[in-house]
């Protein structure tokens, strides 16, 4: 088994400004991708928070109590890592808010056979690839991209921090029989996905060639075939 990732910020901007973020833990087998929404503050981070506490904790979010557990301990985090007291005042007035990211979660299982489960809020999308046909979850259709995805929410900042927080749902989906054979796996921010859905499974053939070469998916947003958007995606390879 062999991972690639990918992370480059929409064109024209810095790298540092990618609001998306992804996570990796080998040793849980816990693999993320979040999209911080570009119109709250602070969201990559937030998204940064999320991935991270759910490859890092040993949640079983088919519970709902271990769900609102993992969101509790990655909005302290998300809380903790921003210096209230030095914004400036617009900034503060916007960050009161809170921020918002899609988020996407695949453990993978080995037990009498290889599987994984995958949790999801918003269109950042899990495939999985056999070489000949494709399979998505949670979104099937490039035409299901909407411009206002379900998203988690860190919840109020300072000094609006202890009021109540809103727990998103979640869509969960086990994938046993599927993973056994298959050639790849592939967590994706929004715009990536619906250019896999668009291209098919030749598609992550040349994500995986090319996950190195900004230059290559910046080609792809300057002709159309992506839109200008921030792009992230783990790519896990079993062949």
């Amino acid at each position: 088994m062999s991972i690639k990732t990918l992370n480059f910020s929409k064109a024209g901007n810095r790298q540092e400004e990618s609001e998306d973020s992804l996570a990796i833990n080998s040793e849980r087998e816990r693999y993320s991708v979040c999209d911080g929404a570009s119109d709250s503050i602070f969201s990559g981070w937030w998204a940064s928070c999320l991935a991270g506490e759910f490859v890092d904790g040993d949640y079983n979010l088919d519970s709902g109590e271990e769900y609102f557990k993992m969101l509790l301990n990655a909005r302290k985090k998300w809380y903790s890592g921003i210096n209230w007291n030095r914004l400036q005042w617009n900034v503060k007035n916007k960050s009161i808010r809170g921020s918002y990211c899609t988020f996407m979660g695949v453990q993978l299982v080995r037990d009498d056979s290889l599987y994984c489960n995958a949790w999801a809020v918003g269109d950042s999308c899990f495939f999985i690839d056999d070489g000949n046909r494709l399979q998505s979850f949670p979104v099937s259709s490039p035409e299901d991209f909407g411009v206002h995805p379900d998203l988690v929410w860190s919840g109020y900042g300072h000094p609006m921090n202890e009021r109540k927080e809103y727990v998103p749902e979640y869509k969960v989906k086990a994938f046993k029989p599927e993973i056994e054979n298959c050639k790849r796996i592939v967590l994706a921010t929004d715009a990536l996905s619906k250019y896999i859905l668009e291209n098919g499974v030749e598609s992550i053939d040349r994500i995986w060639e090319n996950s190195g070469s900004r230059e290559f998916f910046d080609k792809l947003r300057s002709n159309g075939s992506i839109k200008n958007d921030d792009i992230s995606a783990i790519i896990i390879s079993f062949s």
